[in-house]
């Protein structure tokens, strides 16, 4: 008889007229695919995959519910877009998930380009970019608590189940409620109780619009966590007023680096907060938690242990949609992990189609399907994938998903490629859990692995390949530095000897650089990274950099920038940075300056088999996401 082996994520829970399916909240989150106002088929498809997944709640995401609250392009809610939002609702409910939409008001975050209407928030208010912040109104609060209340009716009837009003990240209600944005002298200023009732006000007005049967939920910040800031307490507060209105809250947190949780992040980080709104005794609706929570083990002990009614999670069903499904089919080792690496939003910021590293299907399923392409290949052909690092494995592993003959070998004695770094470095615990599962799945699919073994002529004749996937990475680039022979590469400390000495020079304020600086922080090591360049961590995203240079500053790592290396020396580097010449104490000093292809293989390689292609890094020097992306990708040509 099967025994579910996450019991308590996937009871049913009751939200008034609602049944929830289990306690899995796909989080709404950043596509933007929209083109004047109108949601692509590729955003719907998006929504379905996560629904097709098995998570019992998906959220459409950040729907500005008014002009002046616009923070991203919008959605049209008019009555000639119906038809394309019900089409995204039954997308939803069509897989038995609950449909639900965020409503937001950017307050005075609402972005120029977006809007007509000046922004506004509690206070008057010019920020750091110029642009200029209007107080609110009575009148303007009696507009927006309008917007909200016409919106939640128009989304229900869309469709959608439910509503989720956004009261968290920095937005509209968390500007009121904040000690620390809220500086007005008036009844919506200064006591929590003066604070609260803006929000308050708008909660009450939706309510009386949807009526007393509708399902209406609420994301909120559970703590500012600042001395100065609101607190869980203060939420509790908040709760047990605003629970007259809402019957689900979903508990985040404020601060971009605490709701943006890096891989330097602990999992769970927000349970604290949901766990004493539960505690509380004061709250009487279901309470969810989001914050990295990224498998299905610590969803089920965050529930069973009373910290939270569900979990929310984002970039996990991002990574793997099928979370829910592979989970409660007792398939938990086979969820492809995320990384926290924030690439999903920091593809956004640039503009550009939604990436995730480990997922190269996601927000692309109207072009590339939700994998059932993965299916067998019309032509099965003998595939010979040259190295084991992320990209040959990823292209290893789709390639025998689709039937073909597959035989991957790897010079070295084990896969990881430049991945094996992780299985020392103290902090990259998410990027060592990812490397584990591309092993895992490697070792379990129907590949032949040749450890210690090249792409020699003998090995090449014998397999006689349709197809020849070079995988073979890339290696460092040493820089042209007077006394380079007494340094060496950053990586080679995660494979000997961990920095020697106390007091570490890294030269070069890259990625690498940075990171394993870090690193070196945390075992203890007094590190200064000296970079040329006016900046670091140039070929990070915006948001995981903001993240990461939070953690370096924490452990204590000296960043120099405009450094330029002149020479090394015996216990000391010099270099020059505004036109002086300083000197620091070295123990050891190590270098990361950037990496070159290790292409040679391929071009011996390129006359061998009908199809020879080059993945990874040994076609373009990148990260995680490039190695996996061309290697699923080249996979998938074979066979066609």
């Amino acid at each position: 008889m099967y025994k579910n082996p996450y019991p308590h994520l996937f009871s049913p829970l009751k939200v008034k007229n609602l049944t929830l399916k289990n306690r899995i909240m796909s989080a709404p989150n950043m596509l933007f695919h929209t083109v004047d106002g109108r949601p692509t088929d590729y955003y719907i498809r998006y929504l379905e995959h996560k629904a097709r997944g098995g998570a019992g709640i998906v959220n459409l995401g950040e729907i500005p519910v008014c002009d002046g609250g616009c923070h991203t392009p919008g959605m049209e809610q008019t009555r000639d877009n119906l038809p394309l939002l019900a089409e995204m609702a039954a997308a939803i409910k069509e897989h038995g998930a609950i449909a639900s939409v965020e409503l937001t008001h950017g307050g005075r975050n609402a972005r120029p380009e977006f809007n007509k209407k000046a922004p506004m928030g509690p206070d008057e208010y010019t920020t750091p970019f110029g642009v200029h912040i209007n107080a609110m109104t009575e009148q303007d609060m009696e507009d927006v608590a309008e917007a909200f209340a016409w919106a939640s009716e128009f989304w229900m009837g869309a469709g959608f189940d439910t509503v989720l009003i956004h009261a968290a990240h920095g937005w509209l209600f968390p500007q009121f409620l904040s000690p620390l944005m809220n500086h007005r002298t008036d009844k919506y200023g200064g006591s929590l109780e003066n604070r609260m009732r803006f929000p308050l006000m708008v909660l009450k007005r939706i309510r009386e619009r949807v009526g007393p049967d509708k399902a209406v939920c609420i994301r909120l910040s559970g703590s500012e966590r600042d001395p100065e800031g609101f607190d869980v307490n203060d939420i509790i507060t908040f709760l047990e007023k605003a629970q007259e209105y809402v019957d689900l809250v979903e508990i985040s947190v404020e601060n971009i680096v605490n709701f943006f949780g890096t891989t330097y992040r602990p999992w769970g980080l927000n349970t604290d907060l949901s766990e004493a709104i539960k505690k509380s005794g004061r709250v009487n609706i279901p309470v969810f938690v989001i914050g990295s929570i990224l498998d299905p083990e610590l969803a089920e002990e965050i529930i069973a242990s009373g910290k939270a009614d569900g979990v929310s999670m984002s970039r996990a069903l991002i990574a793997d949609p099928y979370l829910p499904e592979k989970a409660v089919c007792g398939k938990a080792d086979e969820i492809t992990p995320c990384l926290r690496c924030l690439n999903c939003t920091d593809s956004d910021n640039l503009h550009r189609h939604f990436v995730c590293s480990v997922n190269p299907l996601i927000g692309r399923e109207e072009r590339l399907g939700f994998g059932e392409n993965i299916g067998t290949a019309r032509h099965a052909k003998s595939v010979l994938v040259v190295g084991g690092g992320p990209a040959g494995m990823q292209a290893a592993i789709t390639a025998a998903e689709r039937g073909h003959d597959v035989t991957l070998c790897e010079k070295s004695g084990a896969l990881g490629g430049l991945l094996k770094f992780t299985d020392s470095d103290s902090l990259k615990v998410d990027l060592k859990r990812y490397k584990q599962y591309l092993v895992r799945m490697t070792e379990r699919k129907n590949i032949n692995v040749l450890l210690n073994t090249e792409a020699g002529d003998e090995l090449i004749e014998r397999l006689n390949p349709d197809t020849i996937i070079v995988a073979t990475g890339s290696s460092p680039v040493t820089p042209g530095i007077k006394g380079i022979e007494n340094a060496r590469h950053a990586t080679e400390v995660y494979f000997s000897d961990a920095g020697k000495g106390n007091e570490i020079v890294m030269i070069g304020g890259g990625l690498v650089g940075v990171e394993t600086a870090m690193h070196l922080a945390n075992l203890g090591r007094k590190v200064t990274v000296l970079e040329q360049a006016g900046d670091v961590a140039m070929d990070a995203g915006t948001v995981y950099k903001i993240g990461m240079l939070w953690k370096a500053a924490e452990l204590g790592v000296n960043i120099i920038t405009g450094a330029a290396v002149k020479e090394i020396r015996a216990g000391e580097v010099i270099y020059t940075r505004e036109g002086a010449e300083v000197c620091v104490k070295a123990d050891e000093v190590l270098y990361a300056v950037g990496m070159k292809s290790n292409e040679n293989t391929y071009f011996e390689l390129a006359m061998k088999a009908p199809h020879v292609v080059a993945v990874g890094d040994c076609k373009t020097v990148g990260k995680v996401a490039g190695a996996v992306h061309s290697g699923y990708f080249a996979a998938m040509d074979v066979g066609k």
